[in-house]
């Protein structure tokens, strides 16, 4: 990847980051992560040390939220080659 296509990226990278909304739905935190749906459910139902999804805010039986500033730290932390 040249270094204008890098540029294009963290673009829409940061794009994406100021349009999300504060509070995401699952499906809003999937899109935001590159993963799906059934991996968060996964990472909720079965939470281990390896598999340890984002923080997420469980607000009714069916509403679950996730933060977007707990997200992005949550992933933050998971960088590889600080």
């Amino acid at each position: 990847m040249d270094l204008a296509q890098e540029m294009r990226a963290l673009r829409a990278a940061i794009e994406n980051i100021s349009t999300s909304p504060k509070l995401m739905t699952p499906a809003e935190c999937a899109e935001f992560l590159g993963v799906s749906e059934s991996v968060l459910f996964d990472w909720r139902r079965r939470p281990s040390a390896a598999t340890q999804g984002p923080p997420y805010l469980h607000i009714t039986e069916r509403t679950i939220r996730y933060d977007r500033d707990d997200v992005l730290a949550w992933a933050r932390e998971r960088r590889v080659n600080k």
